[in-house]
């Protein structure tokens, strides 16, 4: 059994005075999100874009609301992620080497940054205003392998479908766009949960395309004051998911010898099995060797490998 907490936040889109009016109320949040168990906070979309409604008269460019000194100019942020002990992304539009970036940089508990990831597709606006598009390697956090996706991303299959084949494990998305059913398929289609920060609706997306947890300004309640707009879920890494075809035939066995060391969830709609380690003293590792079982992933490689030799 491996869980980590994660904490969307759906950060209000209104808009901020100041760059440093958007911090504190960002900082505010991760407070509380790391009180109530978060190991990881996720925050929306370039956090340096604070004029939210889109109708301000003195709305800066891309190019003039990008971050030089990005670290120096969000450390109220990465002060409060320390404070905590908690991770977090920092979402920010960021010059780099003299090119704009729309990304996020993920800092462990103790302030550390372990590695940013770029927005892969921008839109045509955002390439007309001189942002490049990256290809990231995955991050490393606390022995889990992060993906990423940043608003426009979620678009495109294959921004996910890469990332799950180099290893990813749960993507992290900051956006100022809903993903709707694009992000259930593709935690769905690459077995990986996605955890997305949106201002109207933050989502946390299980590995066969169920929300864990969802809210954000969307909801009537949390505009007119009341609540907030963190939600949280609990992932086990420590688990598998099963195409039926090879696997079905063994899951009473694999129930009956290990009992409550692990859980199983049958996905009857999409023929799948979801397996998890509930003990200490198990891996799922040691059970897909002992009882033969292929993941859903390696499967369907196995199968377009098959395909082509055909």
């Amino acid at each position: 059994m491996n869980t980590k907490t994660f904490a969307a936040v759906a950060l209000n889109n209104k808009d901020y005075p100041s760059f440093g009016a958007k911090l504190e109320e960002a900082v505010r949040w991760v407070d509380f999100a790391a009180k109530q168990g978060a190991d990881l906070v996720v925050l929306p979309e370039a956090l340096n874009l604070y004029f939210g409604d889109g109708d301000s008269a003195n709305m800066p460019s891309l190019a003039e609301a990008a971050l030089d000194d990005w670290q120096n100019q969000t450390r109220p942020l990465i002060e409060s992620a320390v404070r905590n002990q908690v991770a977090v992304t920092v979402p920010v539009i960021v010059r780099d080497e003299g090119r704009l970036r729309n990304c996020f940089y993920l800092l462990d508990k103790n302030g550390k940054t372990l590695g940013r990831y770029d927005k892969r597709c921008p839109t045509p606006e955002e390439l007309d205003a001189g942002v490049v598009s990256g290809n990231t390697p995955l991050i490393e956090w606390e022995g889990i392998k992060i993906g990423g996706a940043i608003c426009f991303d979620c678009y495109f299959p294959d921004v996910f479908r890469h990332q799950a084949d180099a290893g990813a494990q749960v993507f992290i998305m900051p956006s100022l766009t809903p993903g709707g059913d694009h992000l259930k398929y593709n935690a769905l289609a690459n077995s990986t949960p996605i955890v997305l920060a949106y201002p109207a609706y933050s989502q946390i997306i299980d590995v066969d395309g169920r929300e864990l947890a969802g809210g954000g300004y969307r909801n009537e309640t949390l505009r007119f004051g009341f609540g907030s707009p963190v939600v949280l879920a609990t992932i086990n890494f420590d688990r598998v998911v099963l195409y039926a075809n090879h696997n079905q035939s063994k899951i009473v066995d694999l129930q009956q010898t290990y009992g409550k060391k692990i859980a199983v969830r049958f996905d009857q709609p999409n023929c799948l099995f979801v397996v998890e380690s509930r003990s200490e003293d198990l891996t799922m590792n040691e059970v897909m060797k002992r009882f033969d079982l292929i993941s859903q992933r390696d499967y369907f490689r196995q199968y377009a490998s098959h395909k082509a030799r055909s």
